[in-house]
């Protein structure tokens, strides 16, 4: 949009951003899944004529890359975690909030794990954890391993976490609890080490990550 006279800002006539657009396209995926992301599906949501939305996207795949930067956005910049404001508690809590904004959108977590890192969301983020890696000593090279080892690890525990949080949560519950059953049924004989730790498997998947961050960020020797 483009300032009018006046310092007045001109505002299309039918209302339409590219906020509100992806706005209404992510609540149209939480609700329906990516089958349920039409052109037709989403202009009748806004209230528009579905041609309008390609002034602002010029096919699926842009709005989906757009998405999936927005996603990416919700996590916001790292702030620490209780008043931890060093590289660690940054980092750390950069990737928590992540997870989180992953799982808030279930079936978009695929698509922003496995697009192209695009968009100024994604940019700013990388370049915010890769500071704080040099700025905690790590040299070039190490600091790009170290930045994917922490994105990787993220994401691809919210990629096996998605399915469950697309279910109801006592759902998702019960089928957790379901897996650890079944392991604590194993007979001890044949799987012995199995049965010494099934009652903890298949537990809270948010301690999991975290338990597997924090045993990560130790590994590259990020002080705590």
């Amino acid at each position: 949009m483009s300032g009018a006279a006046g310092g007045r800002v001109r505002v299309p006539r039918n209302g339409l951003t590219d906020d509100r657009i992806l706005e209404a396209a992510l609540d149209l995926v939480d609700e329906s899944g990516l089958a349920g992301l039409t052109t037709r599906a989403l202009g009748h949501r806004l209230g528009v004529d579905p041609t309008a939305l390609y002034r602002h996207f010029r096919n699926k795949d842009e709005l989906l890359t757009a998405m999936a930067d927005r996603i990416v956005g919700e996590g916001g910049p790292p702030v620490g975690v209780d008043g931890d404001a060093s590289p660690r508690g940054q980092l750390r809590s950069a990737c928590l909030a992540l997870r989180r904004a992953l799982l808030a959108h279930p079936a978009m977590t695929p698509i922003v794990v496995r697009r192209p890192p695009r968009g100024l969301n994604t940019w700013a983020a990388t370049e915010r954890a890769l500071g704080l890696l040099r700025r905690a000593g790590f040299d070039g090279g190490d600091a790009a391993r170290a930045y994917q080892a922490l994105l990787f690890y993220t994401s691809g525990h919210a990629m096996l976490e998605a399915p469950y949080a697309a279910l109801d949560p006592a759902r998702a519950a019960a089928e957790l609890t379901s897996s650890r059953l079944m392991y604590q049924s194993l007979p001890s004989g044949d799987y012995p080490n199995t049965a010494a730790v099934a009652s903890h498997l298949y537990g809270s998947l948010e301690e999991q990550f975290v338990y597997g961050l924090d045993r990560l960020l130790d590994g590259l020797g990020l002080a705590r």
